[in-house]
């Protein structure tokens, strides 16, 4: 014993140093948000309806929901949670949530915007890159598409993908090479959750969504050729909305933080708890 305190005494400082190194990894490990995406023990996470639920994963855990929860049984558990999606979606029975997502896609388009978007898209097909914020609007004037209306869209979608261009749980959002083509994936996310919203409140039972979820998963793999496309599309879509409905580029991107961590969450493959689109096939 009296050794063990002599090689204390001589050794105080490199003892001190360690203990202070794990101090701080471990106040580290309870400050950092956890990389793993919210998932249900109760439900598959492979399979063909674990596969639709992904496509509206970004939607369901950023409104406190478990992504492969067909029965969104956070908000069916929450009479805060059902009220919330009652008032803010309008879902007061069967009929207003069949049509609010059979409205969705609609709801979600803009003739302005979306002509600009396909614009840009044949200018990265023809050059081979991501048009510049110059470009853009250079090729937009000479299709006859010019105004406030016309940068006031382009400055806003070239000032959200900026924030679009960080890693996320080491995942790359919007890497140089890649061009967002369209925000349909938005629409397409949502409806995918409001239909498991629908269950939560009484509106049709698991068996029921299923047709609904493959339907929407299967236009989505149309539309997308890989969860990276798909949810660049519906983060960009998702903040693009909030500018449409009046708050500013840079109130709208900061509220988007949860999305993007919830990308990198998707994508993770990490803690033995794979994200789903590390590891189901798009």
């Amino acid at each position: 014993m009296d050794e063990f305190v002599q090689w204390l005494t001589e050794n105080w400082g490199w003892v001190a140093a360690i203990a202070a190194g794990i101090l701080v990894v471990a106040v580290s490990l309870n400050l950092l948000p956890d990389a793993r995406i919210p998932t249900s023990p109760d439900f598959a996470t492979s399979g063909d309806e674990a596969r639709d639920l992904a496509v509206g994963a970004i939607q369901i855990v950023t409104s406190e929901g478990k992504w492969n929860d067909p029965e969104a049984h956070t908000i069916r558990d929450s009479k805060a949670l059902r009220s919330t999606m009652v008032s803010m979606w309008g879902l007061t029975d069967r009929q207003s949530w069949l049509e609010t997502i059979e409205e969705l896609p609609q709801r979600r388009t803009d003739s302005l915007r979306d002509s600009l978007f396909e614009l840009r898209a044949e200018l990265a097909r023809t050059s081979g890159r991501r048009p510049s914020q110059r470009e853009w609007l250079a090729a937009a004037k000479e299709r006859g598409a010019s105004g406030r209306d016309v940068k006031g869209v382009i400055n806003a979608v070239v000032e959200i993908e900026k924030s679009l261009k960080k890693s996320a749980l080491r995942t790359v959002v919007l890497p140089a090479s890649e061009t967002i083509e369209s925000v349909r994936g938005y629409a397409q996310g949502q409806q995918i959750a409001v239909a498991t919203w629908g269950v939560a409140l009484g509106f049709a039972s698991r068996d029921d969504i299923r047709p609904m979820l493959r339907e929407i998963s299967e236009q989505a793999r149309r539309d997308f050729g890989s969860w990276q496309e798909f949810g660049r599309s519906y983060l960009l879509g998702r903040v693009l909305r909030l500018v449409e409905q009046g708050m500013p580029v840079e109130k709208a991107i900061e509220k988007n933080e949860d999305g993007i961590r919830a990308y990198g969450q998707l994508f993770d493959a990490r803690r033995g708890n794979s994200g789903p689109w590390s590891t189901l096939p798009w």
